[in-house]
């Protein structure tokens, strides 16, 4: 049986947690699960290239290694898996509604409180190591500007929480959700994941390649992709850098 966190490296300070996960996998022989945590990154990194912002000690910054049976066009699975543990654990600990914002992020209140960074491993076509960085904001209570507002659990329960104890929960609900698509397959996951989904059904607007258009959220397909309606009542598919956010 796998037991997610329960093989732990950690570091002061560290350039990235996937980087440094990567590089150790590579020298190393490592078990699946293991957790690579750190106080600080000099270089974290974050989707479509851009970094992610933590004060020193104040949150959670780590990497989890899975080496899931799965199919590479299926492989955003892994995503769903840990946008659910991260959702799932910060729930636990407030009272307003969390939501999975596609295709990495995690909002509260419409501001940003963790994201996902998913990086693999492929061989001849197979995933051999999967390398899942979380962010998630605990204790920080000033964040730089950026396009979407950023918040922490501390900021909204207006006390300090023990960053060992977000953890372990989180440990916990990865290896909930990793179980449950190991037992029940992905559609099990999927439809918790889009109960979840931020403004799914929701007519906004979005900036794609053509300008700024209205769509209606539908769904997320197993590659990754965004579906939404336009108002021709016509589905339209979006890969993770074709389109953004403007709510």
């Amino acid at each position: 049986m796998i037991y997610i966190g329960k093989n732990r490296i950690h570091y002061s300070e560290i350039d990235s947690t996937n980087s440094e996960l990567k590089r150790i996998y590579l020298t190393e022989e490592i078990t699946e699960g293991t957790l690579l945590t750190t106080n600080f990154q000099s270089s974290g990194q974050g989707q479509r290239g851009e970094s992610w912002e933590s004060a020193p000690g104040a949150n959670f910054l780590g990497t989890y290694l899975l080496t899931p049976n799965i199919n590479p066009r299926e492989v955003f699975v892994l995503n769903i898996i840990a946008s659910l543990a991260v959702k799932e654990t910060i729930a636990e600990l407030i009272q307003s509604e969390v939501s999975i914002k596609w295709p990495n992020d995690i909002i509260v209140n419409g501001a940003k409180i963790a994201g996902i960074l998913v990086d693999n491993k492929i061989i001849s076509s197979k995933i051999v190591a999967s390398f899942i960085g979380i962010g998630l904001n605990i204790n920080q209570l000033e964040f730089s500007d950026f396009p979407r507002s950023a918040t922490s659990i501390r900021k909204i329960i207006h006390k300090k929480v023990e960053n060992e104890s977000v953890t372990q929960k989180l440990n916990f609900h990865i290896q909930q959700f990793y179980s449950l698509f190991n037992l029940k397959g992905f559609e099990t996951l999927n439809f918790l994941y889009h109960q979840n989904l931020y403004l799914k059904g929701e007519s906004q607007f979005y900036e794609v390649e053509t300008g700024t258009k209205k769509f209606t959220l539908q769904s997320v397909n197993k590659e990754g992709c965004l579906q939404l309606f336009n108002n021709s009542g016509e589905i339209e598919v979006f890969g993770i850098k074709e389109i953004t956010f403007l709510k």
